[in-house]
């Protein structure tokens, strides 16, 4: 922002000041006065003017400006005692034109000093051999070796400020009169555009608690040269009060509760009250920032909130609902998963039961199936031991002759009273087919 923010509104005044000045030889200096620190930039603001033509030998001739200089003098500004001079003025960090031949004439002095303290004039020169013209009474810098300061005006002692005071801040130094800089201001460090100062002042009209801060002042020309902190010490009344329950969540009974009340003021909160909503009314419960419930039952179940208090005011917070639920009994649980587990064993036991269990009917079914199974496996066809030469012949009277056998097996006698059923013929007798 700074030097080409104040030169872009500089561009600006210049167009309005050339319809003001019309065909006049002219110099103007917005301020006549400039205080500054040491070692600080001042910017010098000026404009000029002339006549668009001049006449030589009954011609009109257009002018033209050639040199334009500025001089640190109390009489008259020529180049013989110029500080700038645009015919043979090298490019210098300590001083720069900022202006050009047309309107513009503004200056820029870096890094003052007490020797640059003085008076400042503007002269420039055209093709018309009597056209020059030098800007009186010019403009007087003063340079001051302290440091800008904030100060505080308010009917208030000892800079105390209350909430809905009015208070303006003024940066001086001490050789610098109030509006003969223009300054900037600051508060925790970060430039301030919304409040209403004029020239060295900040001002509140209410200052509230958002004020609260540090303010500090420095030249537009250069802003890293600032004051020191000033700070803003507004005293007011409780604000934001509010309540935290700890811990969260759900409040069994015989647990232990603690309320907390925080509000912001200053001075700080001097006196914290606890309130229960009930529908008996408002009851007071206790006192200090924290109110702690041990063993909580039912009975503490409500709405509560909290009053803080300073010497400049109190305020109430929002009500918190405390709801505290029943305890479970701690026996419930084990005779719970007793009564779970004998379930499950039960039905466990029952299963296994039934599948051992199997009906008579079904049994003896088993047994018959097993016995025929075994009967099976002793027969089979028994066939002598292969002849090559009666091969054919064989073959030939195969299906004409054939001669029925009874074999007779000995086998250990069963026990009548272990077989499953009752046998109609004599198990040992096989019958085969005997091929001759």
């Amino acid at each position: 922002m700074g030097v080409e923010y104040s030169l872009s509104l500089w561009g600006m005044t210049l167009l309005i000041l050339s319809g003001v000045y019309g065909s006049d030889w002219a110099v103007s200096y917005p301020r006549r006065t400039i205080c500054t620190v040491r070692g600080s930039s001042v910017i010098i603001r000026c404009s000029y003017n002339y006549p668009k033509e001049f006449t030589v030998h009954s011609q009109s001739v257009q002018h033209k400006v050639t040199t334009v200089m500025w001089c640190k003098t109390n009489t008259t500004c020529n180049e013989n005692i110029s500080i700038y001079n645009s015919d043979n003025e090298p490019f210098r960090q300590k001083i720069v034109y900022l202006g050009n031949k047309q309107k513009n004439c503004t200056l820029m002095i870096n890094d003052v000093e007490e020797i640059d303290n003085g008076r400042y004039k503007f002269r420039f020169q055209t093709n018309n051999p009597g056209g020059q013209w030098t800007g009186n009474p010019g403009v007087t810098l003063t340079v001051s070796a302290t440091p800008w300061k904030v100060k505080a005006n308010s009917t208030r002692k000892k800079d105390t400020f209350k909430e809905g005071d009015s208070v303006t801040l003024m940066c001086h130094t001490g050789s610098c009169f109030p509006t003969t800089t223009e300054l900037t201001w600051f508060k925790n460090g970060q430039p301030i555009s919304n409040r209403q100062t004029t020239a060295n002042t900040l001002h509140f009209n209410s200052v509230s608690y958002e004020d609260y801060g540090n303010y500090s002042c420095a030249s537009k020309a250069n802003t890293s040269i600032s004051s020191p902190q000033f700070s803003l010490d507004v005293k007011y009344s409780p604000k934001s009060t509010s309540v935290s329950v700890s811990p969260s969540g759900q409040i069994l009974e015989g647990s232990s509760v603690t309320l907390t009340c925080r509000s912001n003021a200053n001075p700080p909160v001097k006196n914290y009250i606890w309130f229960k909503m009930s529908s008996a009314g408002v009851q007071e419960t206790g006192q200090g920032q924290n109110l702690t419930l041990a063993e909580v039952s039912s009975g503490d179940s409500g709405h509560y909130f909290c009053g803080a208090q300073n010497k400049h005011g109190a305020e109430n917070s929002t009500a918190v609902v405390l709801a505290v639920a029943a305890k479970q009994n701690p026996a419930v649980l084990p005779v719970v998963l007793v009564v779970i587990l004998l379930s499950i064993s039960a039905l466990v036991s029952y299963i296994c039961l039934k599948r051992k269990r199997v009906d008579p009917s079904e049994e003896e079914s088993n047994r018959n199936t097993d016995t025929e199974e075994t009967k099976d496996h002793t027969y089979g066809n028994m066939v002598p031991s292969h002849n090559p030469k009666r091969t054919q012949e064989q073959s030939v009277n195969e299906e004409d002759d054939v001669n029925y056998s009874t074999v007779h097996f000995l086998s250990k006698t069963t026990p009548r009273n272990e077989l499953p059923f009752e046998e109609t013929e004599d198990a040992s007798v096989l019958y085969s087919i005997v091929r001759t």
